[in-house]
């Protein structure tokens, strides 16, 4: 999935530099030439952001935090950085209970947030809140409230508190291991093993702690477009493996055409 996602937005981005091209022949605007410029010289981000705000949208480089607009505003006290890191920890295991009693406001009232931001995000036709949004949900460490929470509700698993701990920082901090994993993700699903499951047994960590660890790497084009091929090739290393380890062929295989 991760593949198809970044060859479509890299399709967009040909489309949009040839479209860059051919505007330029009857019109000389800066934008049109740095997207083309950008793309030229494969810098991705650029050329992505570029094209994006030509078309009136925001990526996560390019999200403004107006203190005066109304999709921003906090509802019942939530802001978005409450909102994105909550459920960030939701996804670890924190009960809405414990997300409650931390930002010290009823449930009703998160209920209500919830439904609010999910709604802003969906209307919002320029993309800023959700830019915001993913922005906020890999700073989950950086909440004063939410950041230390340790989840009541945490997946049973026998790797050690240390251990996960020094996976999740290593997620953070060294790509190529963040784009083995995600290979290994997409190759546990292919031979029919429960992805989220096996990140639980192996890392200690959550689907969502790895995407939150990664929104760093995931949100970069430039990086995405050096590290696609590893991500492939480390697939395919750990489908061999879980190929071998089940003795049977992955679900992939089994299909006749």
């Amino acid at each position: 999935m991760f593949k198809k996602l970044f060859k479509g937005l890299t399709d967009n981005l040909e489309d949009m530099a040839k479209k860059a091209v051919t505007e330029q022949q009857n019109s000389n605007t800066n934008n049109n030439k740095d997207l083309f410029d950008a793309y030229m010289q494969g810098n991705y981000q650029k050329a992505f952001d570029t094209g994006a705000a030509s078309a009136g949208y925001s990526t996560m480089n390019t999200a403004t935090e107006d203190p005066n607009d109304p999709q921003l505003q906090p509802v019942h006290g939530v802001t978005i950085f409450d909102y994105a890191v909550g459920a960030a920890k939701l996804g670890e295991g924190c009960t809405e209970e414990q997300i409650c009693r931390a930002l010290g406001i009823e449930r009703p009232m998160w209920d209500e947030a919830q439904v609010t931001w999910n709604n802003r995000m969906r209307d919002d036709k320029s993309f800023n809140v959700v830019s915001v949004y993913s922005k906020y949900f890999g700073m989950v460490k950086e909440h004063e409230k939410l950041g230390v929470l340790q989840p009541d509700n945490a997946p049973a698993t026998q790797v050690e508190s240390e251990t996960a701990k020094a996976n999740l920082q290593r997620l953070e901090t060294d790509k190529y291991y963040f784009f083995e994993i995600q290979g290994a993700m997409q190759a546990a699903y292919d031979n029919g093993i429960d992805g989220a499951q096996w990140l639980i047994d192996e890392l200690g960590l959550t689907v969502s702690q790895v995407n939150s660890a990664g929104t760093q790497w995931m949100n970069d084009f430039n990086i995405m477009a050096q590290m696609i091929d590893y991500q492939d090739q480390k697939k395919k290393e750990y489908s061999e493996r879980f190929s071998s380890e089940s003795g049977a062929n992955g679900i992939v295989d089994d299909i006749k055409f």
